[in-house]
């Protein structure tokens, strides 16, 4: 057992060096660093794209070809004589459409919708990052806190147990006591692994996010930006909230889909021009150039009912996306409410937590005191020293969950982000669509 508790404290100490790091700090590492967030970053740099195809059909389409045939031809019929030739031929062509029926319109529109969707989508990738970094900082602190407060109780079993032994020695108490104590301390040693393995396992969910071990962990300071009653956070959520403005942004997508639908069954008017030249290799006589201009107009009569069909589905899905909106509107409201009664009890957990530690450290210090002499017995400073664990891995808990309902207020209402003063990644202005 001690052999393991060794062992342990080693691990823990390895991953702790000298040099103290910030939550911000490790926010920026998780956004410069984290695999997800940047794999998510593309995906938007990848839908940004949508805008400039939209446009393609608005803009000159222009296409050249070539060609050269070798040709040669026999017969078996002796009247027929051999045919051989080379020739070649060129052609440009160049259209233009004058009118689409909103067709290129609604296009543009959905690609805008597309990227709001994806910004949206980023953002809230980039607060969700962040919330489980200050989920894994808060788990490393607490766990660091309640190996701290484990190793205080073996140290003070370990000297309960020894004077219990020597008070054994001198005849004043049974051995009752000395077993007692023995019993308490293997529990406490035991827990102390335990503790120190929960630590290791926090520490390895830290570096996956953040990309490198702790290092020397300090306390967040102050949260800004905090709503000061729940209506304000209600009132921020509706315009920040990224799960409200993807909803929206659906909305649109959805809504210019239907006209997309609907312009495919309407008419084009497209300008065309083109020219075209070709001539045998051996024979220049035979070179020919052609040029043509005109304006071709279609209008599609009959398809089955398929542009139909799609424009009834796209409106049926645009009446599916104004229920998402008013369920991504009920949701955000229960996540806001949530998140505020949350952090509400978190604050008050830490105070009672504090006046629950100062107590028991009180009591403990009598009690001691007490049993010296002869006031209490060894089991009555026993569960005073269980009480004074208890305690102090309770303000662990409730510390850690202050700090974790502080940044879930800020990403319930949509504003969780890197403060700006700490030097960390400048969102590229692209990633915020054109």
């Amino acid at each position: 057992m001690r052999v393991l508790i060794v062992s342990m404290a080693a691990l823990a100490a390895s991953i702790s060096p000298a040099a103290a790091d910030t939550l911000t700090e490790a926010m920026v590492s998780a956004a410069e660093s984290n695999p997800t967030l940047a794999a998510q970053r593309q995906r938007l740099s990848a839908t940004r794209e949508a805008l400039p195809q939209a446009w393609a059909a608005a803009l000159p389409q222009v296409s050249v070809s070539g060609s050269a045939t070798a040709r040669d031809s026999d017969s078996d019929n002796p009247a027929l004589e051999s045919d051989r030739g080379e020739t070649w031929s060129s052609s440009a062509n160049v259209s233009q459409l004058l009118f689409g029926s909103g067709r290129v319109l609604a296009s543009t529109r959905a690609a805008r919708a597309q990227i709001a969707g994806a910004v949206a989508d980023y953002e809230l990738a980039s607060q969700t990052l962040l919330l489980d970094v200050t989920r894994a900082y808060a788990d490393v602190r607490q766990a660091q806190a309640v190996v701290a407060a484990r190793e205080t109780t073996v140290s003070n079993l370990t000297r309960l147990l020894e004077y219990a032994q020597a008070q054994f020695d001198a005849g004043v108490v049974t051995r009752t006591d000395v077993a007692q104590s023995q019993a308490r301390l293997a529990q406490a040693r035991t827990q102390l692994v335990q503790g120190q393995g929960a630590l290791a396992a926090a520490v390895q969910a830290y570096q996956r996010l953040v990309g490198r071990p702790p290092s020397g962990l300090v306390a967040p300071s102050m949260t800004p930006g905090l709503p000061t009653d729940l209506q304000s956070a209600l009132d921020i959520s509706v315009d920040n909230s990224p799960v409200l403005i993807g909803a929206m942004a659906d909305t649109r997508l959805a809504d210019a889909n239907v006209d997309v639908a609907a312009a495919q069954g309407r008419m084009n008017v497209t300008l065309e021009a083109g020219t075209s030249m070709g001539a045998d290799f051996n024979d220049d006589t035979t070179e020919s150039t052609t040029d043509s201009v005109g304006v071709r107009v279609s209008v599609p009569l009959f398809q089955g009912g398929a542009i139909r069909s799609r424009t009834r589905a796209q409106r049926a899905l645009r009446s599916a996306s104004n229920l998402d909106l008013a369920a991504a509107q009920r949701s955000v409201q229960e996540a806001v409410t949530n998140a505020w009664t949350g952090l509400a009890s978190a604050r008050a957990a830490v105070d009672s937590a504090r006046d629950q530690v100062e107590a028991a450290e009180l009591a403990y210090e009598g009690v001691t005191l007490e049993q010296e002499t002869g006031l209490r017995s060894t089991v009555e400073v026993l569960d005073q020293e269980a009480d004074l664990l208890t305690a102090r891995i309770a303000l662990a808990q409730a510390e850690r969950d202050l700090v974790v309902a502080e940044r879930q207020m800020l990403a319930a209402i949509g504003t969780l982000s890197i403060p700006e003063q700490s030097g960390g990644p400048i969102e590229d202005d692209q990633l915020r669509g054109r």
